[in-house]
């Protein structure tokens, strides 16, 4: 039996992958999911896959399927797989976890977002058969001299920035964490189609998959 059978994907409570990602994941945070899906090997938790709603995500999905409802749209916001789980772990366990959605809810598209701080244009995603929808510049995150990502567009939004608009985001970055660096990168917007009857509107506005990453995935390892 291969690395990759050997998984096991199932639900797990909130707090658990909150913990695991909090812990594992670059970003250092996690939203407030819907559900969060535990990868296991061998009984023991490999990996987390979350999904949940930002103030965006129906915003986002109307972009793909202009009549799509908020109830019908799903956002994945959070994924670490463990780098002992093998080639193609991670297209195939979010390949299960999209079969569990489509089986137990009414929701009928996921999107989601690569790129970001890393500037990953999506591999994975294109590996699984998700629509690409097009790229904007990001220019939210700041990298600290400790290597931690913050962004710092949250900040802003709850006021802990005075006097935002004399300050460059350079500025605000080192203001509020310390030495650093603005990350210069982008976000790149995929869709997948729960309900099967969505793919003829969403294959026709699609774009060609892009190939642009500054870092990707391979082998479950992060490379340049």
């Amino acid at each position: 039996m291969s690395e990759v059978r050997e998984l096991r994907v199932k639900v797990v409570p909130k707090k658990l992958a909150k913990d695991y990602i909090l812990k594992n994941h670059y970003m250092g945070t996690f939203p407030n999911s819907v559900v969060s899906f535990g990868i296991f090997k061998n009984r023991v938790l490999n990996g987390v896959i979350s999904f949940g709603y930002s103030l965006s995500t129906l915003n986002k999905a109307a972009s793909i399927i202009p009549d799509i409802k908020k109830d019908e749209c799903l956002e994945m916001q959070r994924m670490f797989l463990s780098d002992n789980l093998g080639h193609n772990a991670e297209s195939k366990s979010l390949n299960t976890c999209l079969k569990l959605i489509k089986k137990n809810t009414g929701v009928r598209v996921v999107i989601t977002h690569s790129g970001g701080c890393k500037n990953d244009c999506g591999i994975v995603y294109q590996a699984s058969g998700w629509f690409y929808y097009g790229k904007k510049k990001c220019d939210d995150f700041y990298l600290t001299d400790k290597g931690q990502y913050k962004n710092i567009v949250a900040a802003l939004r709850f006021g802990r920035v005075k006097d935002r608009t004399k300050k460059t985001p350079q500025e605000i970055g080192e203001g509020l964490f310390g030495g650093g660096k603005m990350i210069k990168s982008f976000r790149y917007l995929y869709g997948f189609p729960i309900d099967k009857g969505l793919r003829p509107t969403m294959e026709s506005g699609a774009l060609p998959y892009p190939k642009d990453s500054q870092h990707f995935r391979k082998n479950q390892v992060w490379v340049s």
